[in-house]
């Protein structure tokens, strides 16, 4: 189980990848999956552990492309934020 940050560009989904390493947190760029459908086709991956600590960092930060973020529970993926 884990979060999905999508974004509309790719190089606001890699810099928002190395905001985070930088902090710390484990993260992965991963294709967006289909189901989302929307954005540049990277996303970025965050364990359940660091979704507060992500979520801080977005609002930290200025993106101007950000998509949302969706929850991956194992069966389905979920919007949690817009």
């Amino acid at each position: 189980m884990y979060y999905i940050f999508a974004f509309r560009s790719r190089s606001e989904s890699m810099g928002f990848y190395q905001r985070l390493n930088s902090l710390g947190i484990e993260t992965k760029l991963i294709s967006t999956p289909r189901i989302i459908s929307i954005g540049c086709g990277l996303s970025v991956k965050v364990g359940t552990e660091y979704l507060e600590t992500a979520s801080d960092s977005l609002n930290a930060c200025s993106v101007s492309t950000f998509l949302g973020v969706f929850y991956y529970n194992g069966n389905e993926i979920i919007r949690v934020r817009e």
